[in-house]
C-alpha cells in the first residue's frame, strides 16, 4: 500500500480555503442580519398624517380637558407648564395627545384644539433603519413645538360664566376616547380645572352637594359617561377662595364621580401657588 504525505503547500491550501469559506459565511450572516433587522424596521414604522403625525391606529391615546376660569399667578403657571412638558415626554411613540377645552354643548360636541401623535425620536431608529436626525427635527418641529405653542394659549383665562366640567368629560369620552379604539388600559384622561362645575342643573359654587345625592340624580344622568378603561388625572388649579370652595371634599365628590362612570382615577394634583 502506498502511502500518501501531505506536503506543506497542500497544507497551506487548504488552510486558505477554509479561511476562505469562513470568511464568506461570516460576511452572507452579516448581510442576512442587517438585511433583517432593516425590513423588521420598516415594517414597525407606519404611515402618519401629514398634520397630526398619527398612524391609523394609535398605541395609545391621551385626553387633556383644560377649563381655565382664572387667570394663573406665576407659580401656578410656571408649575402648570411644568406639568405639560412632563405630559408631552410621557406620550410613546405612535401615541396620541388631544386637547381640548371645557366649553358649553350646543348642536355638536367638542373639538379637540389640536392633536399630535409623537413619530418617534432619534433614539428609535439607526442609520440602517432610519434616519435619526430627520426624525428628531421631526419630533421637535411637528410634535413639541405645536404642543408648546397651543399650551401658551391654554394658560389664558377664559372668564366664562359657566363651567361644564362634567358635559365635557362625557363630549370628548365619546369622541376621542371611546372612538378611537384603543384597548382599555391605553386610554388617559386628564382634567386641568379648578374642579368647580357650574352649570344651571349641576353647580358647585354656592353648595356642594353629597356624592351620593349627586350621581342618583337626574341631572347627573344625563352627563354620564362610560370610562371603564381609561385611567384619570385631575389637576386642580386653586382659586383665590380655594380654602373655601376646593375642600377635601370637593376632592372626595370628584373621586366618587369618575368610579360612578368606571373610570380609575390614579391621581388628583394641586398645581402649585
Amino acid at each position: 500500500m502506498v502511502r500518501r504525505t501531505t506536503t506543506a503547500a497542500q497544507r497551506r491550501k487548504r488552510a486558505e480555503l477554509v479561511a476562505v469559506i469562513r470568511n464568506v459565511t461570516i460576511v452572507v450572516g452579516a448581510l442576512a442580519l442587517a438585511g433583517f433587522l432593516y425590513f423588521t424596521a420598516k415594517k414597525s414604522q407606519r404611515d402618519l398624517d401629514p398634520v397630526t403625525l398619527c398612524p391609523l391606529d394609535p398605541e395609545s391615546v391621551t385626553l387633556l380637558l383644560v377649563d381655565v376660569t382664572d387667570p394663573m399667578n406665576l407659580p401656578q403657571r410656571q408649575d402648570f407648564f411644568n406639568e405639560l412638558d412632563k405630559l408631552v415626554q410621557e406620550i410613546p411613540r405612535y401615541g396620541k395627545l388631544a386637547i381640548v377645552k371645557v366649553d358649553p354643548i350646543s348642536d355638536r360636541l367638542l373639538e379637540p384644539v389640536i392633536t399630535r401623535c409623537n413619530p418617534g425620536t432619534a433614539k428609535d431608529v439607526s442609520e440602517v433603519s432610519g434616519n435619526p436626525a430627520k426624525l428628531e427635527a421631526m419630533y421637535r418641529e411637528q410634535f413639541v413645538d405645536p404642543l408648546r405653542e397651543a399650551f401658551e394659549g391654554l394658560a389664558v383665562a377664559s372668564s366664562a360664566p359657566r363651567s361644564p366640567i362634567l358635559e365635557s368629560i362625557q363630549s370628548v369620552n365619546l369622541t376621542e376616547l371611546k372612538r378611537s379604539g384603543v384597548p382599555e388600559g391605553k386610554r388617559r384622561l386628564i382634567v386641568a380645572s379648578d374642579l368647580l362645575q357650574n352649570t344651571g342643573d349641576i353647580s358647585f359654587y354656592k353648595r356642594l352637594p353629597e356624592a351620593e345625592y349627586l350621581i342618583n340624580s337626574e341631572a347627573f344622568d344625563r352627563t354620564r359617561t362610560d370610562l371603564r378603561g381609561t385611567d384619570v388625572e385631575l389637576w386642580m388649579l386653586r382659586r383665590n377662595d380655594g380654602g373655601r370652595t376646593q375642600t377635601r371634599k370637593l376632592a372626595e365628590t370628584w373621586e366618587a364621580i369618575i368610579h360612578a362612570q368606571g373610570g380609575r382615577l390614579v391621581r388628583i394634583y394641586t398645581v402649585s401657588g
